[in-house]
């Protein structure tokens, strides 16, 4: 199971990949972008290593990758696939409040 919900970017050289823990961001941060001179590129790529090390925690890491794939039009899509959104409602069921508690004996 990854870390967090894949997100599909696009790199300049047209190739496009789901991201989905710190390590494959890490790695797509060494991918064809923009510009990687911007602030928010610079500060992800830090984030990125920091969070490796452990100084850092992932999550805040992960959405400042998220952030400089934004800020340079890479994310093709952040949502959540259609197979996950079904899943979802799926369990949401389990826990609806409108279903009866089973019968104790």
């Amino acid at each position: 199971m990854t870390a967090f919900l894949p997100v599909q970017i696009t790199f300049v050289n047209f190739k496009t990949r789901a991201i989905s823990s710190v390590a494959e961001a890490r790695a797509a941060m060494n991918g064809a972008w923009k510009n990687k001179e911007m602030h928010s590129y610079r500060q992800a790529s830090r984030l990125l290593e920091e969070a490796q090390a452990g100084t850092c925690r992932q999550s805040m890491a992960f959405e400042a990758f998220v952030k400089a794939a934004r800020d340079q039009d890479m994310v093709i899509s952040g949502q959540p696939s259609k197979g996950l959104s079904l899943l979802d409602e799926l369990a949401s069921s389990i826990y609806d409040q409108d279903r009866q508690p089973p019968y104790s004996v």
